[in-house]
């Protein structure tokens, strides 16, 4: 074979070549389950439970109202409430918790004296059982129990003579939880409704408060 023989053979050669399709070996890669979150692969290649997500110490921020039915509900009016909640998930379905608390009130007494607000100061314990509807609702029922104490001494110009002190608290929450597409955040809702015997009024009626609030929980 002559010299330019072989070169047209390796020219054709190169063309033959070139002109086939690419294979391209990928090395299947492994489905990381740490990531909620995975953008390398479609969605329906991983799938989601509630055991990816971060369970043990949390934190919970709730905003919202409180207003008083009976007692000192009859001369104070709703005002913001806002609690941080520290506890930890023993279980899937139980947490305890801690709960530090801050309502403010008006006042729309008779004077005098003249009308002003209070705040109202509580801590408690709380017990939570859930129950998870899914991957990302639960509902979730607690029982508290701890003390609380108003500021000042302007309640007790109406005969509300132990608000001053600390005293007795307890009642229960109602909430709903969802779960974002994130191992540590959740938001959720809450209602619940206490029992505060020392501002009962001078005829022995009791004070319930009654509250609602938004939180955001992180789970360490």
């Amino acid at each position: 074979m002559t010299l330019r023989s072989s070169l047209y053979l390796t020219l054709w050669c190169c063309g033959l070549l070139a002109s086939a399709p690419a294979l391209v070996c990928a090395e299947e890669e492994d489905l990381d389950t740490t990531r909620l979150d995975v953008e390398r692969l479609p969605p329906e290649a991983i799938q989601i439970t509630r055991d990816m997500y971060s369970t043990g110490l949390y934190l919970r921020a709730e905003m919202g109202g409180q207003g008083f039915a009976g007692g000192v509900g009859r001369l104070s009016s709703a005002g913001p409430m806002a609690r941080l909640v520290v506890g930890y998930e023993l279980a899937s379905w139980f947490s305890l918790s801690s709960q530090l608390g801050i309502a403010f009130h008006s006042s729309h007494a008779p004077t005098p004296p003249a009308a002003t607000a209070f705040q109202v100061y509580t801590l408690l314990a709380q017990a939570r059982f859930q129950a998870n509807l899914g991957t990302r609702v639960a509902l979730w029922l607690s029982g508290d129990a701890g003390g609380g104490v108003v500021n000042g001494d302007y309640l007790q110009a109406f005969g509300y003579d132990d608000a001053g002190n600390i005293g007795l608290v307890y009642g229960g929450s109602l909430g709903v939880d969802w779960h974002l597409m994130n191992a540590h955040h959740s938001l959720g809702l809450i209602a619940g409704a206490h029992l505060y015997p020392n501002l009962k009024d001078p005829e022995g009626e009791q004070t319930i408060g009654v509250e609602s609030a938004a939180y955001l929980k992180y789970v360490f």
